[in-house]
């Protein structure tokens, strides 16, 4: 039972650990698009 818990909370983590490090990507991403955006209005 100790297992099955201890392996519950790891795959919890790691789901947990891959959806941060989506939304911190696209955060990044969001931000560059915001900059291309500008960069495109100004050449418009």
């Amino acid at each position: 039972m100790t297992f099955f818990v201890a392996g519950y909370i790891i795959v919890w983590a790691v789901v947990f650990l891959y959806a941060a490090g989506i939304q911190r990507r696209q955060s990044k991403l969001e931000q560059e698009l915001s900059v291309l955006e500008e960069l495109v209005q100004k050449r418009a």
